[in-house]
């Protein structure tokens, strides 16, 4: 993709899909093209293609990933699975996440490691021939192996992969065999896509949007009794075929402790202080506002709302999205607020949205007078509508302010709602607030999603 491509390159942020910046940011890239073609001896544009094929033959390019299943064992383990997914998708990413085993074998403690389907790194080496030692290599690696039923394969005979389906038995029956031999439990697996078997039809309709060839083959991957699945692998011998089928799923599972993928609470991340600064942009914009006494409807509402924030640790999601408000303005790029935000009166009061959710009211703007009625002739929502008026203290025209919006619409009863803060950063500055979110929080600790 082009902005991985120009991030590698250490070239300048650019406007993504914006034809005028990409053909501009295409251009930027050849000088440091045409130095690695000089480093690689080339000369001619007639000799690059040559030798990308042959870069690809030795190169990582032509490597593709295999299939692994991974399952958290205990805490420790789920994070550890955490931190390869993150990886995988931050520093490891090329089309889609991938967890390279060397970074596994560095994070491996709590994990369980399954060989998985035919996609999978075993399964495929024992298809290819590998001789026996090579696959007792591969199997090594993997905490237990996996076989599945022959219908999950059949693609291999159609396409001419295989010429019978008794090869297909033969590949588990390696698998067993190399279970026994290494003391790895073997599981069969069914690889389940859908529940029921009259679901098949839906996976038929998905494999077809995806361009597939034999998307009208069979392709009964529902969820199998125990009977079927001990019929289905009968060809192992009714003792192995219970051992594969009932004793070693049992056995991972009992491997795999009590675990919740989402503890629960908010788990919001840290900002020093974000709750005590929350409070001085707050009641330091009222003041502003309304003056050193502000009226007792101001100082009710923002204590309402700010307790619900504050003790509902909701104060972080304000203060990050205040400083990236911040930030954009303080670069010329105005920031828009969307949705419910605008029902919260903290949010005006720190900065978020220029909707000040009070019933309509008029104020007065001198700073030596502040005064503020929210007594207003009857029949006005919203206060940009009020009639114009002056100050009765000191005769300044007053602002008309005010759109009368309950804050429960956007936090709930008591805070029961996250906050949801939508925010519309400039196209040409959108880039520079995504990188700010990671000054904001530290870098290896933001992912755009």
């Amino acid at each position: 993709k082009l902005d991985i491509v120009a991030d590698r390159l250490e070239l300048p942020n650019f406007n993504h899909h914006r034809a005028s910046d990409d053909a501009a940011t295409v251009g930027y890239m050849l000088p440091p093209f045409f130095k690695m073609l000089e480093e690689m001896g080339l000369r001619h544009l007639g000799e690059i293609n040559g030798a990308m094929v042959h870069l690809r033959k030795g190169g990582k390019a032509k490597r593709q990933p295999k299939h692994l299943i991974v399952l958290a064992r205990n805490q420790t383990g789920l994070r550890n699975l955490y931190k390869l997914i993150s990886l995988g998708h931050l520093d490891y990413f090329k089309r889609y996440p991938i967890m390279l085993k060397s970074v596994i074998n560095e994070n491996r403690e709590g994990l369980i490691l399954g060989s998985a389907c035919e996609a999978g790194e075993l399964f495929r080496a024992v298809a290819g021939g590998q001789d026996w030692g090579e696959l007792k290599r591969i199997a090594s690696w993997y905490d237990y192996l996996e076989i599945q039923p022959l219908c999950n394969n059949m693609f291999m005979l159609r396409k001419g992969m295989v010429r019978t389906e008794e090869e297909l038995r033969d590949f588990n029956r390696a698998i067993v065999a190399l279970g026994k031999e290494l003391g790895k439990p073997v599981c069969a697996t069914g690889d389940v896509h859908f529940l029921d078997p009259e679901d098949e039809i839906y996976r038929h309709v998905l494999l077809a949007t995806k361009g597939f060839e034999d998307a009208d083959a069979p392709n009964p991957l529902y969820f199998r009794t125990t009977d079927e699945m001990l019929e289905e692998f009968s060809y192992l011998g009714a003792e192995t075929a219970r051992e594969v089928v009932i004793d070693n799923p049992q056995l991972i599972a009992a491997w795999c402790g009590d675990l919740s993928p989402l503890p629960n609470g908010l788990f919001a991340p840290k900002l020093e202080d974000s709750d005590g600064e929350l409070k001085r942009l707050v009641w330091g914009k009222a003041h502003e506002l309304y003056g050193e006494g502000p009226p007792q409807i101001v100082v009710d509402r923002i204590n309402v709302e700010l307790g619900d924030i504050i003790r509902c640790k909701y104060d972080v999601i304000y203060m990050s999205a205040q400083k990236l408000v911040q930030n954009s303005l303080e670069h010329g790029y105005l920031v828009g607020s969307r949705g419910s935000v605008g029902y919260s009166i903290v949010a005006y009061m720190a900065g978020l949205t220029e909707v000040n959710s009070f019933p309509p009211h008029y104020r007065c703007p001198n700073p030596a007078c502040k005064f503020t009625t929210f007594d207003i002739p009857s029949g006005y929502g919203c206060g940009a509508d009020l009639p114009d008026a002056r100050c009765p203290k000191c005769g300044t025209p007053f602002e008309k302010d005010g759109f009368h919006i309950p804050f429960e619409t956007f936090l709930g009863f008591g805070g029961d709602k996250v906050p949801d803060i939508d925010l519309n950063f400039s196209g040409e500055y959108q880039s520079n607030a995504h990188k700010y979110t990671e000054v904001i929080f530290g870098e290896g600790h933001t992912f755009r999603a």
